[in-house]
């Protein structure tokens, strides 16, 4: 994809809010706003970065399996030649 692209999506899901600094105005909707930004990022991305971390660990261990099996082997193999 095209970094415009990406660009455009990230600005599509950007929340924004409009806040005084010398009245105030705008303070409360801006933590409103942080609220639901942060039920966004607990519900959706921490989720989805949960999964991709087990998968990695699932995938790290059966890499680990598969090298276990190829050394039992290799020794086993070694040990009928020294025979």
């Amino acid at each position: 994809r095209s970094l415009s692209l990406v660009l455009d999506e990230f600005y599509d899901h950007l929340h924004n809010v409009g806040v005084s600094a010398a009245t105030g105005e705008g303070v409360e909707e801006f933590w409103e706003v942080v609220g639901k930004a942060a039920e966004e990022y607990e519900e959706g991305y921490l989720v989805d970065l949960r999964n991709r971390v087990e998968e990695q660990v699932a995938k790290e261990r059966a890499k680990k399996r598969v090298g276990a099996r190829k050394l039992v082997r290799d020794l086993q193999h070694d040990g009928e030649m020294a025979s």
